[in-house]
């Protein structure tokens, strides 16, 4: 069945080959016809699960479409070839092929097609090149925004906002967040407003800067966050400013930041262990008056 399939490929593309060929009788090349056989030909490869010539055949029939003017097919030829690149874990052109493919389809005037384009490959590059990822996400994220697509936009910036900082850019995330708040003021729902007040707050954190993460509580944190969220930010905010380290741990280990997406989960636990709390307890040993008036100082950093 595998040999016939890719047998049967190999004659399309000889017929894709005719098609494209001029002669004193024919001057121009039949694209729309040699497209429809390097489709077929990629399907049958596909189906003999030669992926690579199936790949390379839907690169073709994108061209070919591509020339004709058909601007739909050549985009979900090229959306195709980004599938059959997964299948042979050749993950270098996805990006490439994305960013073609979401112009085409721009193009054609099927935005929201593209946006889901740029959203699918980057689900496919973020664990092997999140770079590229998120550079798919912020252009999803750019298309929706200019179509009214906002709650879709802020969906796509959050996906952003969490690879950033699983990446620890952390100026950057606190920009995207931002920009959601920005699209809540453009029409965008609020419903998860609260939660990203949150994220903003702790990234503050991270950058070590406290008076930021209590204008965070004072600038969004009363308009979005229920009031238990509010005692939490304004409790740490406290303990910060008191050096409690044991309360600062406290509230970041809070069951509502542990169930928080796990990039904001694993930074919250990662700031709840820089604090350490230091003693400075005197020790009097009434045995030995040698030690007697000694003080032990123990060492660590204090939040």
């Amino acid at each position: 069945m595998s040999k016939d399939k890719i047998q049967e490929g190999r004659e399309c593309m000889d017929k894709a080959a005719k098609y494209l060929k001029t002669s004193f009788l024919k001057w121009v090349p039949d694209y729309d016809s040699a497209a429809d056989e390097y489709s077929k030909a990629a399907t049958c490869f596909r189906v003999g699960k030669s992926y690579k010539e199936s790949k390379e055949c839907l690169i073709k029939a994108s061209e070919n479409y591509l020339q004709n003017g058909s601007l739909f097919h050549a985009a979900k030829c090229m959306d195709q070839a980004i599938i059959m690149s997964k299948e042979i874990g050749d993950m270098s052109e996805v990006f490439k092929l994305a960013m073609r493919a979401s112009h085409y389809y721009q193009q054609h005037g099927s935005s929201g097609s593209a946006s889901l384009l740029l959203n699918k490959a980057a689900d496919m590059l973020q664990l092997s090149d999140p770079e590229s990822a998120v550079k798919l996400l912020k252009e999803a994220s750019n298309i929706s925004g200019t179509e009214d697509s906002i709650g879709q936009a802020m969906e796509y910036t959050h996906k952003v906002v969490r690879l950033l900082v699983k990446l620890k850019r952390y100026e950057e995330a606190e920009n995207e967040i931002k920009r959601q708040f920005d699209l809540v003021t453009e029409g965008g729902p609020t419903s998860n407003m609260g939660r990203i007040t949150v994220e903003l707050f702790l990234l503050q954190l991270a950058k070590d800067d406290n008076v930021a993460a209590k204008k965070v509580l004072n600038d969004y944190g009363m308009q979005y966050c229920e009031q238990a969220e509010i005692h939490m930010l304004d409790s740490i905010v406290s303990a910060y400013s008191d050096h409690d380290g044991a309360q600062i741990k406290k509230m970041l280990n809070s069951p509502f930041i542990k169930h928080m997406d796990v990039e904001f989960a694993i930074l919250a636990k990662d700031l709840a262990e820089k604090c350490i709390v230091e003693p400075n307890e005197q020790v009097t040993n009434i045995e030995n008056e040698e030690a007697e008036g000694s003080s032990t100082d123990f060492g660590g950093k204090l939040c």
